[in-house]
């Protein structure tokens, strides 16, 4: 099957590239042609995307889809309490009805917003149910289910055994590598320092590494946070990580808001990447991290809405604002651009999952991650492309996206779902979570 994208202009989100009128011909999952096409294969659909702009898929490199229907239930508190409180007894409170709702509505915010890959931390059960949906859904996707075994008030039912932990993941990795045609894929993911011993950190270390897997976890973002490590290690976070194995060049490490320098010089010596995440830091009164020192220290930085728990969206292009403003304001202008702050959800993104060969840009060759904004529904009307889809409105001008070719989303309507019956089911299993989690 081909897709001929016809008559728009096209931000390729390579290094150095500009943006460019033209057309983008996709042939089964990968991209055939850029440029002006004149000859397409027999049966070719022809989408035309005058007055639109394309450009790579979103990359969002640190979400968590099971705490989607958390929205609005843990307000203004800081991190510790905010996990302590209500994140941990609402995630032990999952059953398989409640996660495949909460997994649905945020694949669902997050394709029609624009994002076509995830790196997604689950909860430490029910990680079949997140890859049966991540298949489902079309999106590309490495996720893995939260590992825990330690921790100050972590409910009973979500604190696990090591062995059990590990071999949970074991599971996973043999069950879901390569599933959904190679779109989805396996991390483990270690939660943070504070609520994994030792020994669990040193043997997913040693299995990732054999597996070539990535590692995502959490670090060094609110100062409370960094405290506590530094208490129970005798060490600066990323210094512990480093020790256990985990700081890599395949490591994801979500946050980095407070780094001092001799962990800077571990993440550049490492080559772990790091994901900012500005509107969960503001909001959870994290800090703001200074992305610009990280870049400059040649560290791989990406973008994520982390939960929808603590932001309350999965909008990428609301990220990518923020990242670009925040960045003015501890550096300067010039600092980080928007082009700068898109390249990290695009290109930077598929670079920290090691996926740059694959997505992240549009090139020939490249897997079709494609996502068609119509400028008519951004601010306007005219100006640098990238800055009216950044500054403009971003999400609200997603016409059409695909992955891997395929069309998820045409006309702003999703392909795959019912966003009315997600929304309602969301809505359904939500009073008996409560019911079993007993916050307030």
């Amino acid at each position: 099957m081909a897709i001929l994208l016809r008559g728009g202009t096209l931000l390729p989100m390579a290094d150095g590239a500009r943006p460019i009128a033209g057309d983008v011909l996709v042939s089964g999952a990968r991209i055939a042609q850029i440029g002006t096409v004149e000859q397409t294969p027999p049966d070719t659909e022809i989408v035309d995307c005058s007055g639109c702009y394309l450009l790579p898929g979103l990359v969002q490199t640190h979400v968590h889809l099971v705490q989607t229907i958390f929205r609005g239930l843990a307000e203004d508190l800081g991190l510790l309490d905010w996990l302590r409180r209500f994140i941990w007894p609402l995630e032990a409170a999952h059953d398989e009805a409640s996660v495949r709702a909460c997994v649905r509505l945020g694949l669902g915010e997050l394709i029609t917003t624009g994002t076509t890959t995830i790196l997604d931390m689950g909860t430490t059960r029910w990680g079949d149910v997140v890859a049966e949906e991540l298949v489902r859904s079309g999106i590309r996707a490495r996720f893995g289910q939260a590992m825990m075994d330690t921790g100050e008030n972590v409910p009973a039912d979500l604190v696990e055994s090591t062995r059990d932990s590990l071999d949970a993941s074991a599971g996973l990795v043999k069950r879901w590598s390569k599933a959904g045609a190679g779109r989805i894929a396996y991390a483990y993911a270690p939660r943070f320092a504070l609520s994994c011993t030792r020994e669990l950190l040193e043997a997913v270390g040693m299995l990732a590494k054999l597996s070539e897997t990535l590692v995502h976890t959490h670090s060094n973002e609110s100062a409370e946070e960094r405290s506590a490590v530094q208490g129970v290690t005798g060490m600066s976070p990323i210094g512990y990580l480093a020790q256990v194995g985990i700081a890599t060049p395949r490591t994801v490490i979500a946050h980095g808001v407070h780094v001092d320098d001799a962990e800077l010089q571990i993440l550049r010596e490492s080559g772990s990447a790091v994901t900012h995440c500005p509107s969960s830091n503001l909001k959870l009164g994290s800090g703001v991290a200074d992305v610009v020192r990280l870049r400059q220290a040649r560290v791989i930085v990406g973008i994520g809405a982390d939960g929808a728990a603590c932001n309350n969206e999965l909008d990428g292009f609301e990220e990518v604002r923020l990242a670009t403003l925040l960045a003015r304001t501890l550096r300067g202008q010039g600092a980080l651009t928007a082009a700068d702050a898109l390249g990290m959800a695009t290109r930077e993104g598929a670079r920290a999952l090691h996926l740059e060969a694959e997505t992240g840009t549009l090139e020939v060759g490249r897997r079709a991650d494609i996502v068609v904004i119509d400028s008519e529904r951004l601010a306007g009307p005219g100006g640098d492309p990238v800055a009216r889809i950044v500054f403009g409105g971003g999400s609200r001008g997603v016409r059409d996206v695909l992955v891997d070719g395929t069309l998820l989303v045409r006309g702003g309507v999703p392909l795959l779902f019912d966003p009315g019956e997600v929304r309602a089911k969301a809505a359904e299993v939500l009073p008996a979570l409560l019911g079993r989690a007993q916050v307030a």
